[in-house]
């Protein structure tokens, strides 16, 4: 993954724009970063400091992309209580039928993708969103079983 991927994850769903208002630079840096696969000392530390990015993963690609939260024990019980009546309303009645291992899987990995996007307590997506999500993340565990 270059560094410009690296950038566009960290970004998640935010549009260029928002994304430097976050940071309080220029829309410009943000795309040029992006594109040309590169940024500023200054840049890269911003990045790490307001979306608590580890530096090293930011520059190398190797470790956890995000520094432990002081308190994620919140965050992570409000994603896992999000998830789990997401894939509720997914599957309907046919939610028993979908084998616990799978749900677990499911629950993990959008766990892990939503935190690596950078959600937050207060960014939690709406419960049709992460339903879409779970459908999709079990279509593809069910295609690689």
């Amino acid at each position: 993954m270059t560094l410009g991927e690296r950038l566009r994850l960290v970004r998640g769903v935010l549009s260029q724009k928002a994304f430097a208002e976050t940071l309080r630079v220029h829309e410009n840096s943000v795309a040029n970063a992006e594109r040309r696969n590169s940024g500023t000392q200054d840049y890269l530390l911003r990045i790490a400091e307001v979306h608590n990015v580890n530096l090293h993963w930011l520059l190398t690609g190797y470790g956890a992309m995000r520094i432990a939260e002081a308190d994620g024990s919140l965050l992570q019980e409000k994603l896992t209580l999000a998830l789990t009546d997401a894939l509720r309303v997914a599957y309907g009645p046919r939610y028993a039928a979908v084998p616990l291992d799978t749900r677990a899987r499911a629950l993990r990995a959008g766990t892990a993708y939503l935190r690596a996007i950078g959600v937050t307590e207060e960014t939690v997506p709406d419960t049709e969103a992460l339903a879409k999500l779970l459908q999709l993340t079990i279509d593809v565990i069910r295609r690689t079983d």
